[in-house]
This record gives structure tokens, C-alpha cells and sequence, in this order.
């Protein structure tokens, strides 16, 4: 069975189960790393449609776009407070002094989304540039170590939701030549996230990781022509899949893996085989 099999359903795009406008973030301040465009910016837009108090967006880029549409989007009598923030997140210094400025204008965090990313140079590992192919590395484990290190303290002070989603990718769990850097940090993330539970599960802190879909954005576009037609699935099928899954703690989902194609109801359905059979994830089985 293939990952995107595990449920009888397969999504592309956007579902009811999954609306925003459904969702009920009340009260809830949410921080995205790398928002400005694709899969982010689909996130910080149904967060805003959701409900939440505070967005918070950190990026490189521009951010003012974005803000500018989650204000739109704020459900009338819910005003959302939108915090832009402009970070490396491969700059520890830079993480810090953002979240710091988060407890200072909010006072609080409920969730954490992980979507910052960098696929880098195509190409055999024996051809590729070293400098760039340590830069996905950079980008992907040590950004996401910043985000959550800093983060930690204040999801846990606050008593909130302490919620972590972290954007992973199908391509860790499949050999396809030519992206090692990025498949191999993307299987990293997952045991990553595995180790947030481990080490701070028993404080309330819960944390997944999601394959949001293959998707056509900014980060894919060095991917060949012949690719580009398995880029089935659009950017608010994450997103929403994201506001989904931060507005209720699912502790049995705790350190696993999600596809966003997978059909959010079916995998509930799924409870019992994947707890009993401990499924969605890294093992080695001997």
C-alpha cells in the first residue's frame, strides 16, 4: 500500500470536513515560519478565517500582502491582530527575539506551523554543489530546531494549546534520485517531531507532521517539466488541513505522519488500527 492509499479517498483540493470558516480558533494566537507565499500563506488566510486572536508571520519576504488578506478575512465581531516579522529562521538570534516579541504583544502561543523549506539543487549527490546542498540542511533541520526551541517555552508558560505542525514531505518516505538533501532533512523532520513528543509530551506539548500534497509553488519550480503534471494539489488543501488539526488536540496522533490527501474523516475512522498497530511512524522492522 502506498501512503497516499491509507485512506479510500483521495483529496486535491479543499472538503467541508476541512473549511475554515467551520473551524473554531477563538482565543487562539498562531505563528507560521515561512508565510509569505504558497502553502504558508494558504495557512495564515485560513487561520484568519477560522476565528484565531493573533497571526503571526515570519518570513524573508515580504509579508504585507498577506497581512493585508488575512484582515479581509477576519470573521466580523472576531478582529484578528496580525504581527509580521521579518526572520531568518536559520538566525537563532533572529527566532529568539521574534518570539520574545510574540510574548510581549500577546502574551501568549497556542500553535506553531513549521512550513519554512529549501529543496535546493537537483542532481546526483556526487554532482551537486556542497555549499548548497548543506544549505537545505540549514534551512529545513536547523530553521525548524530554531522555530521550536524557541517557541517551547512559551507554548508550554502560557498553558495554551501547545500545538506544533511541521511541513514534511511524501519524499521522505520514497527513494527518488536527485533530491537527497531534501528527502533525507524532510525523514529527519519526522523523527524530529517524534522527539517533541518524547521530550515534552508529558508537559502538553503535541506535535505532528504533514505532507501537505504535491503542489505547484515557488519551491517546486526547478522540478523538471515531466513533474510538473503530478502537481495535483492546491494550497488551501493543506492550509485547511493545518486549521484543522490545530483547533482540537488529538493526543493519538501524537509524533505522526499526515497526508493532507488523506480524507480527514477516514483517518479518524482509522483510530483504533493505527493506535493498536502504533502506524504512521519512522521504524526500522527487522
Amino acid at each position: 500500500m502506498t501512503t497516499r492509499s491509507f485512506t479510500a479517498t483521495a483529496r486535491h483540493d479543499s472538503y467541508p470536513a476541512i473549511d475554515p470558516t467551520k473551524a473554531d480558533l477563538t482565543g487562539k494566537v498562531v505563528l507560521i515560519a515561512g508565510a509569505s507565499r504558497g502553502i504558508g500563506k494558504a495557512t495564515a488566510l485560513a487561520v484568519a478565517q477560522a476565528g484565531a486572536k493573533g497571526l503571526v508571520l515570519l518570513a524573508r519576504s515580504d509579508l504585507s500582502a498577506v497581512k493585508e488578506e488575512a484582515l479581509s478575512l477576519q470573521r466580523p465581531g472576531q478582529p484578528i491582530e496580525v504581527l509580521t516579522l521579518s526572520v531568518d529562521i536559520t538566525r537563532n538570534e533572529q527566532v529568539t527575539a521574534a518570539v520574545k516579541k510574540v510574548e510581549d504583544i500577546f502574551g501568549r502561543l497556542d500553535v506553531v506551523v513549521n512550513n519554512a523549506g529549501h529543496l535546493g539543487q537537483l542532481g546526483p549527490m556526487g554532482d551537486n554543489d556542497p555549499d548548497e546542498w548543506w544549505t537545505t540542511w540549514n534551512v529545513n533541520i536547523r530553521g525548524t530546531y530554531n522555530v521550536v526551541r524557541a517557541a517551547l517555552p512559551l507554548l508550554i508558560k502560557c498553558g495554551g494549546d501547545k500545538t506544533i505542525i511541521t511541513v514534511t514531505s511524501r519524499s521522505a518516505v520514497m527513494l527518488l534520485p536527485g533530491i537527497s538533501a531534501y528527502s533525507v532533512t524532510k525523514l529527519a523532520l519526522l523523527r524530529f517531531v517524534e522527539h517533541i513528543n518524547v521530550e515534552y509530551g508529558h508537559q502538553g506539548v503535541l506535535a505532528y507532521s504533514v505532507h501537505p500534497g504535491s503542489i505547484d509553488t515557488e519551491i517546486n519550480s526547478v522540478l523538471p517539466k515531466e513533474y510538473k503534471s503530478t502537481l495535483t494539489e492546491t494550497t488551501e488543501l493543506p492550509g485547511h488541513t493545518i486549521v484543522w488539526l490545530a483547533q482540537e488536540r488529538r493526543e493519538w496522533l501524537a509524533g505522526r505522519y499526515i497526508d493532507c490527501t488523506w480524507d480527514v474523516e477516514e483517518l479518524l475512522a482509522k483510530r483504533g488500527e493505527i493506535v493498536a498497530g502504533d502506524k504512521l511512524k519512522c521504524k526500522l522492522i527487522i
